[in-house]
C-alpha cells in the first residue's frame, strides 16, 4: 500500500501598527532610509518624509533652515532638509520623594521585609511615602500600557484626572520637560514592530519639548531637592518638536542648547498662562517618498494646553470633542538638580 505524505507550510507575516505594550512587540521588519525635503505653507502645514518608515538614528541633517513667519512674532515654523527617524523611548524611571533611602518591601507570602541590603526589622522610614510614589507611578504608566494597548483607554485617563492635584497645570513647573506622544486627538502615534525582547523600548515619531526661552530656572533648595522654579504667568516659553533622540539626561532648558542627533520640525513661542486653554501649533504630515504627489499620513493637529493631569510622568490634554493627548515623560530634570547642573547654575 502506498503511502501518501502531504506537508502543508503555512506562512504570515503582518505588522500592526500600534503598540500593545512596553515589554512586548512583533519582530522588527529590516531597516530602509528614506529621505525627502520639508515643505511649509502659510497654513501651518508640515510636509515631511513618510515618519513610519522603519529607520535606525543617522543623525545626519542638512545645516539649511527655513524661517517662516505666521501671524506674528509669537509663533514661527523652522523646516530643515534631513533623514526622518523614529525616536525610541522607554517608560521614565520612578521619582523617589524622599531622596538617598533604601526602598523596602514586604514578601507577601511570609510577611518579611527586605531592602536592597536584606532582610530587615519591619517597614523602612517614610514607607509611607514610598507607598505614595508607587501608587502614583503605577496608575501612571497603567495608563500609559492601556493607551499603548488601545484597551480600557477612557477609564484609565479618568482615574488620573479624578486625582489631579495640580490646581494650575499649565503654571506647573511639571509642564517643562521632553515629551513623546503616544496618543493625539485620539489616536495612537507609537508603532508596534520592534522584537518582544527589546528592553521595554517604544518607537514615536517625534518628541515634543516645552522649556523656558530664557534658559532653565531653579527655586530654592528644599528637603528634596532642587527643581524647575514655577511658571509665572506671561513668560516665554519654546515648544519645540524634534524627529531625532535628544540628550535627555542633560539640560534642554534654553536658546542656545546644542541638541545635537536632533532635526527640528516646529518651533513656537508661547505665554504662561493659568486659563490653560490650547495653543494649535498646527499639523505634520508625513509622505511616502518625500515626493509632492506622495500619498500622506495626516497626523492630528498638535496642541499644547487643555491639560487635564500632570505629573511626573504623564500628561494628558483634553480637546474641544473630549479626545485624549496622551504624553509619557522622556527627560529626567523632573528628578531634580543634577551634579553638573549645580555646578553649571551655580547652585547651592
Amino acid at each position: 500500500m502506498a503511502a501518501l505524505l502531504l506537508v502543508i507550510v503555512l506562512m504570515a507575516t503582518t505588522v500592526p501598527h500600534h503598540v500593545s505594550s512596553f515589554t512586548s512587540g512583533p519582530a522588527r521588519p529590516s531597516s530602509s532610509t528614506s529621505r525627502g525635503t520639508n515643505r511649509i505653507n502659510r497654513g501651518g502645514i508640515i510636509s515631511l518624509p513618510q515618519l513610519f518608515q522603519p529607520l535606525h538614528s543617522t543623525k545626519e541633517s542638512n545645516a539649511n533652515t527655513n524661517t517662516i513667519d505666521i501671524d506674528d512674532d509669537d509663533i514661527f515654523l523652522s523646516s530643515t532638509t534631513t533623514n526622518i527617524n523614529r525616536v525610541s523611548i522607554s517608560k521614565p524611571p520612578i521619582h523617589w520623594t524622599v531622596p538617598n533611602f533604601k526602598v523596602g518591601y514586604q514578601d507577601p507570602i511570609t510577611g518579611k521585609w527586605f531592602d536592597e541590603d536584606g532582610p530587615r526589622n519591619g517597614p523602612p522610614q517614610n514607607y509611607w511615602r514610598q507607598s505614595a510614589d508607587e501608587r502614583e507611578y503605577n496608575d501612571d504608566m497603567a495608563a500609559a500600557d492601556a493607551v499603548l494597548s488601545s484597551f480600557d483607554i477612557e477609564s484609565k485617563v479618568q482615574l488620573l484626572e479624578h486625582r489631579c492635584s495640580v490646581r494650575r497645570p499649565s503654571l506647573s513647573r511639571k509642564m517643562l520637560g521632553v515629551w513623546a506622544p503616544l496618543m493625539l486627538g485620539g489616536s495612537c502615534m507609537a508603532y508596534n514592530d520592534r522584537p518582544s525582547d527589546d528592553g521595554g523600548m517604544v518607537e514615536v515619531p517625534f518628541l515634543v519639548e516645552i522649556r523656558r526661552r530664557g534658559g532653565r530656572r531653579f527655586g530654592p533648595k528644599n528637603h528634596y531637592g532642587i527643581f524647575d522654579l514655577k511658571l509665572e504667568r506671561g513668560e516665554e516659553l519654546a515648544v519645540v518638536v524634534t524627529t531625532t533622540t535628544m540628550n535627555t539626561d542633560t539640560d534642554t532648558g534654553g536658546d542656545d542648547d546644542d541638541d545635537e542627533g536632533s532635526s527640528m520640525m516646529i518651533s513656537a513661542n508661547i505665554k504662561a498662562d493659568e486659563k490653560n486653554e490650547p495653543v494649535d501649533l498646527g499639523k505634520v504630515i508625513g509622505r511616502e517618498d518625500g515626493g509632492a504627489d506622495a500619498d500622506t499620513t495626516d497626523h492630528p493637529q498638535l496642541l499644547v494646553g487643555g491639560i487635564t493631569y500632570l505629573s511626573d510622568y504623564a500628561m494628558v490634554q483634553r480637546r474641544q470633542d473630549g479626545t485624549i493627548d496622551f504624553f509619557l515623560r522622556v527627560d529626567r530634570n523632573y528628578l531634580g538638580a543634577t551634579k553638573e547642573d549645580k555646578a553649571r547654575y551655580h547652585l547651592v
